[in-house]
């Protein structure tokens, strides 16, 4: 991504915001710190001590009246809906990217009725890509991975947001990066990231059949996500986690190393490493199994 300079931003929105010169690295939320400086937003004061302590956060756009909430240092983008600008602003940034022609290696099997974005896809060797499969931009695949058939990779996700001017549809700028020896199950959909996160499929993790995977999912390696499984974006989890059928992971759940998140269970909460979970909402299984023998009672 190209600096995001006062000038664009300006130049964008057809007016001056008496701010002063900056020039920033990328944008993101008051969580992110994906670039050494950024440009972020402040429409809810529960994320006001998470803004400030955010030392990578440069320029905010805020409305006026909560100027004098931020950090001294903060250039400030006086505005009356500080969500429709920022997400404006991201909308412009992935609209306007740069992408490469595609790379194909020699040695990848692609089937004749796959769909493969002309520009800003990678494709590694030995890769195999099964019918109607399709690649869409922001999408790169390591050696020896497989797509299996149906399957979507690198679409946009669901994320609209209300705005005094209506509702805001955004567009998605990060990638996806499906590791070395990883699988895609059929009719499975990947969503790629936002500039300030990508999503991310482990080495060697196996996606089943029918699994959604949200923007900005990071899982490590040797993961089984099973069947019709629902992971919510900016979901993070560990090495070695076994996902159950028709489970739900809630956003920005971290799951840890080795946990096992048994058959359609709703993950609302951080799951420590190594520990199983089960229910709806999920808690510890033992602790499941003892409630289920009382109620039984």
């Amino acid at each position: 991504m190209s600096k995001i300079t006062s000038d664009m931003v300006c130049s964008l929105f057809d007016f001056d915001f008496e701010s002063g010169i900056f020039s920033v690295d990328g944008v993101g939320v008051t969580s992110s710190t994906s670039f050494p400086s950024m440009l972020s937003f402040l429409d809810n004061k529960k994320y006001l001590s998470e803004l400030n302590s955010n030392e990578a956060i440069k320029v905010v756009f805020v409305r006026p009246e909560d100027v004098n909430c931020l950090r001294k240092d903060i250039i400030c983008l006086q505005v009356e809906d500080p969500v429709w600008y920022f997400f404006t602003l991201l909308n412009y940034l992935a609209i306007s990217k740069k992408r490469e022609k595609t790379l194909v290696s020699g040695s990848a099997v692609i089937h004749s009725s796959a769909v493969i974005s002309d520009v800003g896809v990678i494709i590694g060797d030995d890769v195999l890509i099964e019918p109607n499969v399709t690649i869409l931009q922001d999408v790169e695949i390591m050696s020896g991975a497989i797509i299996r058939a149906g399957a979507v990779v690198g679409v946009d996700g669901y994320e609209h947001k209300r705005t005094s001017r209506g509702i805001l549809t955004v567009a998605h700028d990060g990638k996806v990066i499906v590791s070395s020896e990883s699988e895609i199950g059929v009719n499975s959909n990947i969503v790629k990231g936002f500039s300030y996160r990508d999503t991310i499929i482990g080495e060697q993790t196996k996606i089943d059949a029918l699994v959604h995977y949200a923007h900005g999912v990071q899982c490590g390696s040797r993961c089984m996500i099973v069947a019709c499984a629902m992971i919510g974006g900016h979901v993070t989890i560990g090495d070695d986690v076994w996902i159950g059928p028709n489970s739900t992971i809630s956003n920005r759940v971290s799951i840890g190393d080795g946990a096992f998140v048994t058959l359609g269970s709703v993950v609302v909460q951080d799951v420590p490493a190594g520990q199983k979970v089960t229910g709806n909402f999920a808690i510890p299984h033992m602790t499941f199994i003892r409630n289920l023998k009382a109620s039984a009672k």
